[in-house]
């Protein structure tokens, strides 16, 4: 049976008084001396007491602490291996979707909540470089030239940056640093495994052409079927009898003969949709360099439409339509039904379904459309030449921008573009930090003070009345020698 404390504080009283009873009963002290005894233990007790009670606090505090430090360090570490995680599923692909760009930056938010603010610069200025080689926005040029820093490998070179900060903060104390040599010496094997390696089987045009796969519409199709395990394993020629029904009507391509002969005179040949060439390829025969084709690629049809190697036509492809692109390339798979069209198989479900010619025949037209716009932007563009200190780009195929280095001046340009009312082409001269008072600075400068600002910032130079492309680039000639002073 349990004690209350009233009570044991009652029996611990009844056997004190019992032992001094016994003390002086015995004459192991006298009155006097028991008095001093009894205080000089309670005074040993409190003492006691006191101390236990200042080294068990102590002691429940450093425990606290080190079982808090450890979960935060477990926590770092696992953010910290996530981070990376992230950052190499979002670029693995060269490219930097928007789902990418979110996932990274909540992740980056992440490590925020631990990371030491200095420490989270060094990370984003890696990570910045990371991107900017991994996923450039030009695939016009060599990857290299993204390599600002010279390194043998620099995306291993900024993973190691961002290890070397988060080790830095995982232990403050020991100030981690790669050493120079030894870094430099992996960055070099890695780099020389990389150039001595093998590629997969495949030609050099494949690989130029369709690196990987369209993950939007293979999202899509996964999705339509139920996802990846529902999908049904075949050999490239075997024809799924699911997806590719035999067709119930006969042949008739009098809508495609009637397109041929309409391109025909729009100087477009095309090539193909025989039983050699399952597919076609669609070229200029009036000086335009611009191809399309229908081809098959990694389990499904695409169509594909190439400038010459010009990011500038392949980009906003990519942005207003999805699918891929690399240098001057785009190209998308075809979409359902026709996505799971079995190799081979192309021209004979072509020649018999009207709907699928109707689809290959818009998407010709909007993609020879375009070609035929940026060509003209072109023909303008390689007119006027290069000049120093001025970028000169083509923006979504119809407009030619030319912009000047010059932070001073707002960093001035002028955008060509033809007018869609008149026809006339209008030289319209802004600048980028969209600051009128820099705008009037330069225009007093190069004598156009008396031109209007428009409500969007533009102020139109001139309106050249032809959009050939000597009357154009002439004329945007003089204005850039003009603003150069």
């Amino acid at each position: 049976m349990k004690l209350t404390q009233s009570k044991a504080v009652l029996v611990v009283a009844i056997l004190v008084v019992i032992a001094c009873f016994f003390a002086v009963y015995l004459r192991l002290f006298t009155g006097k001396e028991l008095w001093y005894e009894m205080f000089a233990a309670v005074l040993g007790v409190i003492i006691t007491a006191v101390i236990t009670m200042i080294l068990l606090r102590g002691q429940s505090d450093d425990d606290e602490k080190r079982e808090k430090a450890a979960k935060v360090f477990g926590e770092k570490l696992r953010i910290y291996q996530d981070y990376l995680h992230t950052l190499c599923d979002v670029i693995k692909d060269h490219s930097l979707s928007d789902e990418g760009k979110i996932r990274l930056e909540f992740q980056t938010s992440y490590v925020a909540m631990h990371c030491d603010s200095k420490y989270i610069a060094t990370v984003s200025n890696a990570v910045k470089e990371l991107i900017e080689y991994c996923c450039p926005d030009d695939d016009g040029e060599n990857l290299n030239r993204k390599n600002k820093s010279g390194s043998p490998d620099p995306l291993l070179d900024n993973l190691f940056c961002i290890v070397e900060a988060f080790r830095n903060d995982l232990y403050p104390n020991k100030n981690f640093e790669f050493d120079y040599e030894h870094k430099l010496n992996t960055l070099r094997n890695f780099s020389d495994a990389y150039r001595n390696a093998k590629s997969p089987d495949c030609n050099i045009e494949q690989k130029q052409q369709r690196i990987t796969v369209d993950l939007n519409v293979l999202s899509n199709s996964l999705v339509n079927t139920g996802g990846v395990d529902a999908l049904p394993e075949k050999k490239p020629n075997e024809q799924d009898s699911e997806q590719q029904p035999e067709t119930a009507y006969a042949e008739d391509t009098s809508m495609w003969d009637k397109a041929l002969s309409k391109w025909e005179e729009e100087y477009w040949h095309v090539e193909g949709m025989s039983d050699q060439y399952d597919g076609f390829r669609m070229t200029n025969t009036n000086g335009n360099p611009g191809v399309i084709d229908v081809g098959f690629w990694q389990g499904h049809y695409y169509i594909q439409a190439t400038y010459d190697g010009d990011s500038d036509f392949s980009k906003p492809l990519k942005w207003e339509k999805g699918g891929r692109r690399s240098y001057g390339q785009w190209w998308q798979y075809l979409a359902e039904p026709y996505y799971n069209i079995a190799e081979g198989k192309f021209v004979e479900t072509f020649k018999s379904d009207k709907e699928l010619q109707q689809y290959i025949i818009d998407n010709v037209e909007q993609l020879k459309d375009i070609i035929k716009r940026h060509h003209r932007t072109v023909t303008w563009k390689n007119g006027i030449g290069s000049y120093d200190k001025w970028k000169i780009f083509i923006w979504y195929w119809d407009m030619l921008a030319c912009e000047l280095s010059s932070e001073e001046e707002g960093t001035p340009y002028m955008d060509i573009i033809e007018d869609g009312k008149s026809g006339k082409v209008l030289i319209q001269f802004a600048n980028r930090k969209e600051d009128n008072g820099l705008l009037d600075k330069t225009l007093k400068r190069i004598g156009c003070q008396d031109k209007e600002i428009n409500a969007d910032g533009y102020v139109v130079l001139e309106k050249v009345e032809s959009t050939d492309a000597s009357a154009v680039s002439e004329r945007v000639k003089y204005w850039i020698e003009k603003i150069n002073g």
